[in-house]
């Protein structure tokens, strides 16, 4: 009887499976997007910039070619950063179609002062893990269409790691 209630009372529980989920999913004109290892290709980096500064890179692509891009030129850990008021200003984040082809970006440019777009909020950075959540408007120059990219989330692990 006591070794039944010993092997019931393992801590296998305890795993935090969360960790090991990556994914990235938004809402693009309010339909789901949901991008993770299995059905998708997924990137995200820390790198030094030009400047002695931290770059932060996520590339995210499903199989049937939808792509989400988020560079943030002035990472210095987790925080909410608002595009226009980065001092470096190069920051953006863009989505894409391989078919029908099309590009639609947001950059610091198209911010404006009354609007709380574009963002990216990263929660948790552990040096292994990075999860967080981001929204934006994004704008295609060549047919001038708008793209609406809401709820937006994330968890990642790093490709690597300054």
């Amino acid at each position: 009887m006591i070794i039944c209630l010993l092997v019931g009372c393992s801590d296998d529980d305890t795993i935090d499976n969360g960790q090991e989920q990556e994914f990235l999913s938004a809402q693009i004109d309010g339909e789901d997007l949901k991008i993770d290892r299995v059905e998708g290709i997924i990137s995200c980096k820390k790198r030094l910039n030009d400047y002695g500064g931290i770059s932060f890179v996520i590339r995210a692509e499903t199989n049937n070619g939808e792509i989400m891009e988020i560079f943030l030129s002035n990472y210095i850990g987790p925080k909410k950063y608002t595009f226009g008021y980065d001092k470096f200003g190069e920051s953006w984040m863009g989505y894409a179609l391989v078919n029908p082809a099309g590009d639609w970006f947001s950059y610091a440019e198209t911010r404006q002062a009354e609007n709380k777009l574009p963002f990216i909020q990263i929660q948790q950075d552990d040096g292994n893990y990075v999860k967080g959540n981001f929204g934006f408007k994004a704008y295609n120059s060549i047919d001038n269409s708008v793209k609406l990219v809401s709820n937006g989330s994330f968890n990642f692990k790093l490709d690597s790691e300054l």
